[in-house]
Order: C-alpha cells, then sequence, then structure tokens
C-alpha cells in the first residue's frame, strides 16, 4: 500500500514567479501602463529608457524616440534642473525625493507636477534603474492660486474700505465737533437775545438757550464713541451729570445698576441723554431744596429702567395735561422713540420722574 505524500505549495517571491511563468516582464508593462501617473524608468546617470503611455499623453509626446535616452534633466527648465540632479543623486544613494515642480510639455502647454523619485534594487541589493513618477497637479495648483488671488483682492477691498471708514469716522466727528460749536454759539446768541428782552420773554429764551446748550452738550459727549455708531451710555450718562452738578451749580449723582456698560446705537442714547437732560434740569428748576438731584439707571432683562429723584414743592400736572410743558413733550417724544414710557410720581415731598425703555432697537 502507498502513501500519498502531499506537496506544500510554494510561496513567498518563488510562487510569484511560478504564477508569472516567464511573464514578468509583460506583467510589469501592463502596470506601468496601466497607472494614470507619467512613470519613468531611469539609469542611474539619470538616462530615460522608458515611459508609459499615459506619460507620454500627459507631456503631449508622440513617440518615445523623440525622448529615449535623453538626460531626463535637460527636459525641465534650466532654473530645476540642479533640483532634478539633486533628486537623482538623492536616489542612487537610496533615499526617495518628492517635490513639486512647473515643467511644461514638449508642445508648450504649461503644468505642475508632483514628482517621487525612488531606486529599483537588484538582487544584489544595488540600484539599478530608477523610478520617477510624476502626477500633473495642475488643477490643484490653479486652484490654490485662484483662491490665494481671491484672498488677496478680499484683503485689498477690505483695506480700501477700512480706509474709507477711517475718513468718514474722521469726517463725522469733525462734523460732530462743529454741529456742537454751532449749537453752542446759538446757544450764546439766545442768552445774549435774552438780556436784552422783557422779563417774560428772557425766560423762554434762557430755556431756549438751555435746551440747545444741553444738546450740544450731548453732542460732545457722544464725540468720546470709538465707533461713532454706537456707544457705552453708562460712563455717557456718567460724565453728562458730572457736566450737570457744574453748571446748574447743583449736586446731580449718577448710579447704574447693570450688567455691563449698557451700550446703545448713537441716536438713541443721544435721545436717552435729552431725556435726561430735561428731566435734570425740571429737577433742578422746580425741584425744593439744595439737597443732590439722584439720576439712577437699572437695567432689567431686556428693558431698562432710569430715575430721576428730587425735593418736591408741589405735584406736577400728569403727563399728557394740557397743562405739562414743553420739557415734558420733548421727553416724551424721545421717549416714543426709544419705545419707552415716562411717568412722574410724587411722595413724601419727593417727585420721582421714571422712564421705562428699550436699549435696542
Amino acid at each position: 500500500m502507498m502513501i500519498e505524500r502531499s506537496v506544500m505549495p510554494e510561496t513567498g517571491d518563488r510562487l510569484s514567479l511560478t504564477v508569472m511563468g516567464g511573464r514578468e516582464a509583460d506583467f510589469l508593462l501592463s502596470i506601468l501602463n496601466t497607472s494614470q501617473d507619467c512613470l519613468k524608468l531611469l539609469e542611474p546617470d539619470g538616462v530615460l529608457t522608458f515611459m508609459n503611455e499615459n506619460g507620454m499623453h500627459a507631456l503631449e509626446i508622440d513617440a518615445f524616440d523623440a525622448v529615449g535616452g535623453r538626460f531626463w534633466p535637460d527636459m525641465w527648465p534650466a532654473p530645476l534642473r540642479p533640483t532634478l540632479e539633486d533628486a537623482l543623486c538623492r536616489a542612487r544613494k537610496g533615499e526617495r525625493v518628492v517635490f513639486e515642480a512647473e515643467c511644461p510639455t514638449v508642445k508648450g502647454t504649461v503644468k505642475w507636477w508632483n514628482v517621487s523619485v525612488l531606486p529599483i534594487r537588484g538582487a544584489d541589493g544595488g540600484v539599478h534603474k530608477l523610478l520617477a513618477a510624476s502626477r500633473d497637479i495642475t488643477e490643484r495648483v490653479l486652484r490654490e492660486r485662484e483662491q490665494i488671488a481671491y484672498a488677496k483682492d478680499l484683503e485689498r477691498e477690505l483695506a480700501e474700505k477700512s480706509e474709507i471708514l477711517i475718513q468718514r469716522d474722521f469726517l463725522m466727528r469733525e462734523v460732530d465737533h462743529r454741529v456742537k460749536n454751532s449749537l453752542s454759539q446759538v446757544a450764546a446768541i439766545l442768552r445774549l437775545q435774552a438780556r436784552r428782552s422783557s422779563d417774560s420773554v428772557r425766560a423762554a429764551l434762557d430755556e431756549a438757550a438751555r435746551r440747545v446748550a444741553s444738546i450740544a452738550r450731548v453732542h460732545e459727549q457722544l464725540q468720546s464713541s470709538s465707533d461713532l455708531r454706537s456707544i457705552a451710555v453708562v460712563p455717557l450718562l456718567q460724565r453728562l451729570c458730572a457736566e450737570f452738578s457744574l453748571s446748574y451749580d447743583r449736586q446731580v449723582h449718577f448710579s447704574a445698576a447693570t450688567d455691563d456698560d449698557l451700550t446703545m446705537l448713537s441716536e438713541r442714547a443721544a435721545a436717552l441723554c435729552i431725556i435726561v437732560s430735561e428731566l435734570v434740569a425740571n429737577a433742578v428748576r422746580h425741584g425744593s431744596g439744595a439737597g443732590p438731584v439722584t439720576v439712577h439707571l437699572q437695567q432689567t432683562g431686556p428693558a431698562a429702567v432710569l430715575r430721576v429723584v428730587n425735593a418736591a414743592s408741589q405735584a406736577r400736572p400728569p403727563a399728557g395735561n394740557a397743562a405739562s410743558g414743553l420739557g415734558t413733550m420733548i421727553c416724551e417724544t424721545y421717549a416714543s422713540t426709544l419705545a419707552g414710557g415716562l411717568d412722574w410720581q410724587f411722595a413724601a415731598q419727593t417727585m420721582t420722574a421714571t422712564l421705562t425703555f428699550s436699549p435696542q432697537t
């Protein structure tokens, strides 16, 4: 009886050679021609001995005979040849070299390539050939250059617009300054006219001069805004009340209970300042005693409440009453622009004017 002995299959390189059955060169050639990259086989000295079909198509080469046997770096623009020669030298030493560069085709079409140069070793371990693989990255490079150019255009436009904004802010500050000066001159003229008028006319002119001066004061304070479009209200009212203390020769104390400095658009902050000016002037003019006028600002969620408190000698007509003065009408008009309402309360000889408003639009 015979015992059959099983045969172990070949493995590794021997199995690959057995499968090839002597067709290794054909198999390698089919792989090289299948690649979409431009593949070139070089002698160690850099002489071109093979280029795949896709590579010739990418370089617009009609026949390999036109480039076969040429020194590969000579196929590149002269400024890049030292880079190619350095890559060959390093590949001969066993390194893999990768770089990107621009090289036109033989027909002059400009293209950019990602190039890899690596050694091909023989059975003895020595470098027998060099493989140079070039991938066409023209589309990517052009897209990146378009993006860079677009970014530079945006940067230039932003710089130009920033310069325009700086000039506009300068002009706006100059306009505000001139408006403030003009209003101050108007107030001075009204006061001068008041001195030459009868008692009844003098009182009206003095009141008009005070209101014009208050608006001028608001314009002056708004110039402290960094961007002229918005301003922090808390420090603005602090400065305004400090000026009231000097101009009225009466202490005007300001306090605030807010999450921050309560930034508002400049036109809304101006409306609020005009209301405060009227309320403080009213407290000084109609209040009693020499105690301080207190101005308190409180933020309650999306709304805000401003209170002006002073000792009162007598009750004030309710808002909207025909006996209400011009100051009341001014306050109510500006309160409506702030989506707010105004109210007066009298208790224990104390008068409290309360403005409830929305800091934001």
